[in-house]
C-alpha cells in the first residue's frame, strides 16, 4: 500500500487538531470535576425565624409547602418572609447557605437581589418626593454630573419607568462590556458608575417607547444624590434602611461581607458548583450598578420595606405611593408593555391559577436575577400582604421560581378579607 505523504501545511494542520483535541480533553476533565452531587435533598434543613401564633393555621400550611421546595426547583436554599398589616408574621428558609460545609440558610442569610434593587432605589426616590425635595416630572437631562448632554432631555419619572431611552447591556460597546461582563472592578460612588454607559446616545425620544434597563436606574441614583446633597448609599441608609430597621441591606462591596452572606451556585441535574463567571470563581463585584441591580438583602428586610408602603403614612403618604404604583403611559396614551410604574411593576388585574382561584388581583412587584441568585418581592395591596423570597442559584424559567412564591402566598391570601383601597380606585382611574 502506498503511503500518503503529507505536505508541511497538512502536518501543521494535524498538529493543530491534536493540540485542540488535547485542550478539549483537559477542559472536559476540569469541567466534569468541578461539579459535585447534592446531598440527599430529603434532608434539607428548615430554619424558622418569625412565627406569629396569630397565623398558626396559615403558617402550618406554608411550612408544609416550603418543605421540598429547594429540591423541587433544584437550588441550594429557598428563603421566604411574609408580612401582614405592617408586621413580619413568618420567615423561614429551607436548604443551605453554603452546601460544601452544610451550613443551613437562615432568615438572616443575605442574597444578591438583582433587579429588585430598582424598587429599593425607587423607595429612596419616593422619600425625597414625599419630602417635596424632588419633582418626578422636572427636566433633568442636562443637569446631571458626569452625564454628557444628549439629543433629548428627560425626567426622573422617565428614568424610573424605563421610558427615558437609556440603553441596556447589549446596547453598549466593548468599553462598557469590560465592566458589565467581568464584574471585577470596584466603584466607590454612584456617579463613578456612570462611566460604564455615559458615552452612548439615547435609543429614542424619551416618553415615546419603553426599554427595560438597569442603567437608567443607575442614572436616577445620581440624580437622587444630587437632590439630597449626599452620596447615594449614605442617603439610602439614612432615609430607607435605618427608618425601616433594614439592618441586613447594603450596596454590594460597599462594606465587608458578613457571616450571613450566601454562597452562590450553578445547578445542573442535581449537581452543583460555586457560581462561575467565564468558568472562573472569583469575588463577583456589583458596585457598578448598586441602584439598578447591586443591593444585598434578605427577604425579611424587603418585606419590611413593602409593609411600610401599606402601613406607615409617616414613611410615605398615599399621594406619593400613587405616583410610584401607577403604570406609566407613553406619549401616545398607551400604558407601556410591561405595565411598569415608577420603579415597580403594577399589575392591576393579575391572574394566576395559584392565586385566589385565578381571580383578578392587584399585584405590585419586582423580580431580580443576579450572578447565582434570584429574588421576588410581591405586594398585594388589597390584602395588606407582602411576600419576598430569595434563592442562591438561578432557575430557568423565572416562573419556576415565582410559582413557588405564589403557592406560599396563597396560603395566607385565601384567609384574608379582600378590600378595595381608595388608592386602587385612583390608580385604576388614572390608567384608563
Amino acid at each position: 500500500m502506498k503511503k500518503i505523504k503529507l505536505t508541511k501545511t497538512g502536518r501543521r494542520f494535524l498538529r493543530t487538531i491534536g493540540v485542540l483535541f488535547a485542550i478539549w480533553i483537559v477542559w472536559s476533565i476540569f469541567y466534569i470535576a468541578s461539579w459535585t452531587k447534592f446531598p440527599d435533598r430529603k434532608n434539607d434543613p428548615i430554619t424558622i425565624g418569625v412565627n406569629d401564633p396569630n397565623y398558626s393555621h396559615q403558617i402550618k400550611k406554608a411550612t408544609a409547602q416550603l418543605k421540598g421546595t429547594s429540591g423541587r426547583i433544584d437550588v441550594p436554599s429557598f428563603s421566604v418572609a411574609v408580612g401582614h398589616k405592617g408586621k413580619i408574621i413568618w420567615s423561614a428558609t429551607e436548604g443551605y447557605q453554603d452546601v460544601d460545609s452544610l451550613l443551613p440558610a437562615t432568615p438572616k442569610t443575605q442574597y444578591r437581589v438583582g433587579s429588585t434593587s430598582k424598587s429599593i432605589t425607587a423607595t429612596g426616590v419616593a422619600r425625597q418626593v414625599y419630602a417635596k425635595k424632588l419633582n418626578l416630572d422636572a427636566i433633568i437631562g442636562d443637569t446631571i454630573n458626569n452625564w454628557p448632554k444628549k439629543e433629548w432631555d428627560f425626567t426622573m419619572r422617565q428614568l424610573l419607568s424605563h421610558t427615558a431611552g437609556v440603553g441596556n447591556y447589549s446596547d453598549f460597546g466593548i468599553a462598557s462590556g469590560k465592566y458589565t461582563l467581568c464584574n471585577c472592578y470596584q466603584f466607590n460612588t454612584a456617579s463613578e458608575g456612570l462611566k460604564v454607559f455615559n458615552r452612548y446616545d439615547l435609543l429614542y425620544e424619551p416618553g415615546t417607547s419603553f426599554a427595560y434597563s438597569s442603567f437608567d436606574v443607575n442614572l436616577a441614583s445620581v440624580v437622587l444624590e444630587q437632590s439630597a446633597s449626599m452620596p447615594f448609599l449614605e442617603y439610602m441608609k439614612k432615609e430607607v434602611f435605618q427608618p425601616l430597621n433594614m439592618q441586613d441591606t447594603y450596596g454590594d462591596h460597599s462594606q465587608d461581607k458578613t457571616q450571613h452572606f450566601a454562597t452562590f451556585y450553578q445547578i445542573e441535574d442535581e449537581y452543583y458548583r460555586e457560581f462561575r463567571n467565564f468558568e472562573q470563581v472569583y469575588d463577583i463585584n456589583m458596585s457598578y450598578k448598586w441602584a439598578g441591580g447591586g443591593f444585598i438583602s434578605t427577604p425579611t428586610d424587603l418585606v419590611k420595606m413593602g409593609n411600610a408602603y401599606l402601613n406607615d403614612s409617616t414613611f410615605l403618604d398615599s399621594k406619593t405611593i400613587r405616583e410610584f404604583w401607577t403604570p406609566t403611559k407613553l406619549t401616545n396614551g398607551d400604558i407601556n408593555v410591561q405595565e411598569y410604574a415608577v420603579g415597580w411593576r403594577s399589575y392591576l388585574e393579575f391572574k394566576n391559577e395559584r392565586l385566589i382561584n385565578n381571580a383578578p388581583i392587584w399585584m405590585v412587584h419586582h423580580g431580580g436575577v443576579s450572578k447565582g441568585s434570584m429574588n421576588f418581592l410581591v405586594i398585594f395591596p388589597e390584602y395588606d400582604l407582602v411576600i419576598d423570597a430569595s434563592i442562591n442559584a438561578r432557575v430557568e424559567p423565572f416562573s419556576d421560581f415565582s410559582k413557588e412564591v405564589y403557592k406560599i402566598a396563597n396560603h395566607f391570601l385565601k384567609d384574608i378579607q379582600k378590600e378595595e383601597p381608595l388608592l386602587y380606585k385612583e390608580i385604576k382611574k388614572r390608567s384608563e
